[in-house]
């Protein structure tokens, strides 16, 4: 179904396919990891170096991959190369997006290279104290990037007729909490993995805690967007395709029921058994990802 909406829309036609949708989903992963383990390392918890490193590594990973699906939807690999380096360019947020990722990349790399070459010091105390002490700076810088990352898909889909839902009063906060989520979440999926490694206790429940706070403020803010929605007629529209149209399914079943009761369940009932941390991250993971896409998708 298509909404019509009263807002200015420079695009006209809808410029979106599968690709931008998983691009639009997928970055939210890395500056959710980046904010948490940028968070949880500032926590004076005993494993804070290695949690650091290991958010920059898999920040890296996740921002390669997206990097592809970009490159994948402009068509042709030039065309990105051309986002990063021209600024004529600084009004499409698809190209500024373009010049986020690319500049986060480079600081991470710095970072990583001084993580791994403080890890390999001869200081056994501080195996990773070079690398935190000369990354302090770009790790801020890294964070604010990051945050910016995790709320432009608001800005980017807001300028076309193609995603109303994005245009919303308080989309770009439903972004930045689900980034915070999908992080979250996948630090808490990795630490469960592992098990018995040194801290992993004590980044369960650290983990436990912020992924409780975050469905909780996920929740409240989902209350009001819907609420906000009830105003004018293609506002009701919308709530009306999101709670009881084609895609309610997604909603109750996905987002509420499987993305905030059965986590908040497993992580308020279950905190010490790892295979029920384990799916609640997952479930979180899932109800994150979904509410992107509906952002996304509803509307069309």
């Amino acid at each position: 179904m298509t909404v019509p909406h009263p807002a200015q829309a420079p695009l006209p036609e809808a410029a979106w396919g599968p690709l931008l949708a998983s691009y639009v989903v997928l970055v939210g992963l890395p500056s959710g990891v980046t904010l948490t383990t940028w968070w949880l390392g500032r926590q004076r918890l005993s494993e804070a170096a290695a949690i650091d490193r290991y958010g920059a590594w898999g920040a890296m990973g996740a921002l390669a991959l997206i990097s592809v699906l970009l490159i994948f939807d402009l068509g042709r690999p030039e065309r990105f190369y051309s986002m990063i380096t021209r600024f004529d360019n600084l009004g499409s947020p698809l190209a500024v997006g373009a010049k986020l990722i690319a500049a986060k990349m480079f600081l991470l790399a710095v970072l990583i290279y001084g993580f791994e070459r403080g890890r390999r010091s001869a200081n056994a105390a501080e195996p990773m104290a070079a690398g935190r002490k000369t990354g302090s700076v770009l790790a801020w810088v890294v964070v604010f990037i990051s945050f910016a990352l995790a709320v432009y898909p608001a800005s980017l889909l807001s300028r076309s007729w193609a995603s109303p839902l994005a245009d919303s009063s308080g989309s770009a906060l439903i972004f930045l909490i689900t980034a915070l989520l999908m992080g979250a979440a996948a630090v808490l999926l990795t630490v469960s993995v592992l098990g018995t490694v040194p801290g992993t206790r004590e980044l369960l429940h650290a983990g436990r805690r912020a992924l409780l706070l975050l469905l909780g403020c996920f929740a409240v803010t989902l209350l009001f967007e819907m609420l906000s929605l009830a105003g004018r007629a293609p506002d009701r529209l919308l709530a009306g395709e999101v709670l009881t149209g084609g895609s309610a399914a997604m909603f109750w079943g996905v987002v509420v029921a499987g993305g905030i009761a059965v986590p908040a369940v497993g992580l308020l009932f279950f905190r010490t058994h790892r295979k029920a941390v384990f799916v609640s991250a997952v479930a979180v993971l899932a109800g994150a990802a979904a509410t992107r896409y509906l952002l996304f998708a509803v509307g069309q």
